[in-house]
């Protein structure tokens, strides 16, 4: 039996422990059994532990929780051990300070400094936006960004606030109000400059990334460790989108920093031993994390066993191109590359609004980053801007979508590009028309809304007094005075008062955070 390992990285939100891992195994074993051409009859094993959370509802699993196995066309039988980086906990709690904090950080971020492409570490190589139009262009994808947050939070609090004035209950709107800050919250989280204070033990001290990376590292060790003991053959790494720069970041990692983000436990047990070795160099006096005490100056761990097992690096709806110009102390390319070239293969949904191909790190022009053999596949999977950023890994019956084109990859095969649902261009002119709807969807309903909530008072007197007189309904009657002229044109002003007020706070915002960054990084 081939025995291969799965590392699974969730991107934005709030997933529970190894929900990300049963979407992406659950999907795995649909195109298996139902997909076409694959029809292998599969099947999940679960492996059960001996502990629970704190005040869980159900059992507990394994850190390796879920095997799927079949048999491949040679007859030979497959086995897939799945095991997950979960990261979603570690975010904080929302307060009135950390909201604003995070409300600025959205509406500046066009304003952020951007870099070149150079970078003083010799290890270590920056990405960054190349030439001015470069610059440019990723200036205005901010500063859209800005503008969609910002309408969606006029949008979805006005609503919020009319529909409560007439006393109804309106949980959905919180539900969305809340999709929308976990995702740039998250982002934000990741890279925040600031050390946290807050009372948990495993980020104190140390900025978010530090923790979330930890784990990232922690679990790229215990797969390699199977590898040394020959319990798997080798092991792939599926990131979704913010969880791909948590991966990509975990690849880089240079040898003398490796070895930071571990237990003396760990470094003196089991799940070290086959990976360290003693470097020629001392390590540096500042890292992150902070080296501990206990470490000797050349204790390292060596790359070359992490990654001898390694095979293949998928990303899906990845942002990683977006953070290229933005954040290169926080997402380098090691100069010292992951050893055998292994593939890595970046699948991006047309209309994703998230995702995009890479081509702005150090190598992307020869196909090869940090020792990773990249090949960008831009995907017309799905109908809907909407859908597109959380429907990489579905399976669907009578089509080779992504999740059943991996199934020869894991069997030792190439990775081909998934059929489109529907063409390339159309998916484009279809996503900058989505686009363009929702703003003015999202305008217009706050217009509409201010409108409203302005009136709300004298309509309902009104209506009420002249559905009394007509002999009609109350809710005819709304509907006449919405057709009225005068709130077509109140739409209208409002409309173009609340687009013109958004751009100028958003230009305020970047050329306040532009002056305050090149001031403090200078």
């Amino acid at each position: 039996m081939k025995s291969i390992g799965v590392i699974v990285v969730h991107g934005v939100g709030e997933q529970t422990r190894f929900e990300h891992l049963e979407a992406v195994a659950s999907n795995l074993y649909r195109a298996l059994r139902y997909g076409k051409n694959s029809r292998k009859h599969p099947q999940i094993q679960l492996n059960r532990g001996d502990q629970v959370a704190r005040n869980s509802d159900e059992e507990s699993w394994r850190e390796a929780p879920a095997t799927v196995s079949w048999q491949d066309e040679s007859g030979e039988d497959i086995e897939l051990r799945f095991r997950e980086v979960r990261w979603a906990d570690l975010d904080m709690p929302m307060t009135w300070s950390r909201w604003f904090k995070l409300v600025g950080w959205c509406l500046g971020i066009s304003g952020v400094q951007l870099y070149d492409g150079s970078s003083n570490d010799s290890s270590m190589n920056a990405a960054g936006a190349k030439d001015g139009s470069g610059r440019f262009w990723i200036r205005a994808q901010l500063f859209g960004v800005s503008l969609l947050f910002f309408l969606l939070l006029i949008t979805v609090d006005l609503i919020y606030g009319v529909v409560t004035r007439f006393g109804f209950a309106a949980k959905w709107l919180g539900s969305v109000r809340g999709l929308i800050y976990n995702y740039l919250g998250d982002v934000k989280l990741y890279q925040d400059w600031f050390v946290r204070s807050d009372d948990r033990l495993e980020t104190l001290g140390e900025k978010s990334r530090v923790a979330i990376r930890r784990r990232m590292i922690r679990t790229l060790a215990q797969s390699a460790n199977d590898v040394e003991n020959g319990e798997i053959d080798g092991y792939y790494l599926f990131a979704h989108s913010l969880g791909t720069v948590v991966a990509f970041n975990g690849l880089m990692e240079p040898d003398l920093a490796l070895p930071n983000y571990f237990t003396r436990e760990e470094w003196n047990g089991e799940m070290c031993s086959g990976l360290k070795f003693e470097a020629e160099n001392r390590a540096p006096n500042k890292q992150m994390p902070k080296r501990p005490a206990w470490l000797e100056p050349k204790d390292a761990i060596s790359r070359a066993k992490l990654f001898g097992g390694f095979r293949g690096f998928l990303t899906m709806g990845s942002p990683l191109d977006k953070f290229a110009a933005l954040w290169p102390a926080i997402v380098p390319v090691n100069s010292e590359p992951v050893p055998g070239e292994k593939r890595w293969v970046n699948v991006a949904d047309v209309q994703d609004i998230v995702a995009g191909s890479i081509d702005d790190y150090p190598g992307c022009d020869e196909g090869v980053v940090g020792g990773l053999k990249l090949s960008n596949i831009n995907w017309p999977g799905e109908w809907t801007l909407f859908s597109a950023h959380t429907s990489y890994w579905k399976a669907k019956r009578n089509s080779m979508r992504l999740i059943d084109r991996l199934i020869p990859w894991l069997e030792g095969g190439e990775l081909e590009k998934p059929e489109p649902q529907l063409s390339s261009c159309f998916a484009k002119a279809l996503f900058w028309t989505s686009l363009g709807l929702l703003g003015l969807l999202l305008l217009w309903l706050a217009a509409s809304t201010i409108w409203l909530f302005s009136k709300s008072g004298e309509m309902v007197e009104f209506a009420i007094q002249k559905a009394a007189g007509l002999d009609q309904t109350v809710g005819r009657c709304f509907w006449e005075i919405i057709c009225d002229c005068s709130y077509l044109s109140s739409t209208l002003i409002w409309s173009v008062c609340i687009l013109g007020t958004v751009v100028g706070i958003i230009l305020l915002f970047s050329v306040v955070r532009g002056i305050w960054e090149r001031a403090k990084f200078r």
